[in-house]
């Protein structure tokens, strides 16, 4: 499940989460925040504009707001993701706005340079005293410590147009009734054009993303809220409880009701 960015909190200079998850996977997305991920356990793939890494415990991933980025547990992985507003630190991200990291991975022998307890403080603080001061401190004590590693690369013009646009409109639209025919009728380009981007820039079929987002989304309103079942089906753009039990369990092996009861 990806619990945190929605597209009407987009913006919000104050935003900040921690969660740690577990057997995370989620598919290409994009969104205004900076995001840290770090593995506690086992090992993921996480991959930042076509560039892929198997993440190992001690590892460390840094996404540039508008990178886009997937996330793939074939095995078992337990992270902290972290999530943020690039204003939280705006005297180290206001002259990289348009710069993205041209390696976004940190090795264990990296991170273990007093980075991992830093790590650790700032999602301890988060999920008990929740001090914005605090958190932006050890925000800009990690980014000053990682940033002797960084090198920075102009964003590139393919990303910060048809996939970003591309990705924003469906996390818009997910809920509605969208196909790659009016997704190319409203976004001005050709059906076969987005047809090409979804099978060899995002890695998946434009009805297997769709469903795999919807899905994602669906947990998060199962895990938080106590709508019932059939109304999270129709919010989430599915057009019967039918067809959302059956994509549910495909993609998650359980239930809607057993994901949400944890049995």
């Amino acid at each position: 499940m990806y619990p945190f960015f929605e597209a009407n909190k987009s913006g919000d200079q104050n935003f900040f989460s921690s969660k740690i998850l577990e057997n995370f996977s989620f598919p290409p997305h994009l969104h205004p925040y900076v995001e840290i991920a770090y593995v506690i356990e086992g090992s993921i793939e996480v991959t930042i504009n076509d560039t892929p890494c198997c993440l190992k415990a001690g590892e460390v991933s840094i996404c540039f707001p508008n990178d886009i980025h997937t996330f793939n547990s074939d095995g078992f992985s337990k992270i902290i993701l972290f999530i943020f507003s690039p204003d939280l630190t705006r005297s180290f991200f206001g002259i990289r706005m348009d710069k993205t990291l041209e390696n976004p991975f940190m090795s264990k022998n990296i991170v273990d340079d007093g980075i991992s307890s830093l790590l650790y403080m700032l999602h301890d603080e988060y999920t008990s005293s929740n001090n914005k001061y605090v958190i932006k401190g050890l925000l800009y004590t990690i980014l000053g410590k990682l940033d002797s590693h960084f090198t920075f690369k102009k964003s590139s013009t393919f990303y910060n147009s048809t996939m970003q646009n591309l990705l924003k409109y469906i996390e818009i639209h997910y809920h509605e009734k969208i196909s790659l025919d009016s997704i190319a009728k409203d976004l001005g380009f050709s059906k076969f054009y987005l047809s090409r981007i979804f099978s060899n820039k995002i890695g998946y079929q434009f009805n297997d993303y769709i469903n795999r987002l919807r899905i994602n989304k669906a947990q998060k309103l199962l895990s938080e809220t106590e709508l019932p079942v059939t109304v999270i089906a129709l919010e989430c753009g599915f057009e019967s409880q039918r067809n959302f039990n059956r994509i549910f369990k495909e993609l998650t092996a359980l239930t809607p009701t057993k994901f949400r009861t944890g049995i």
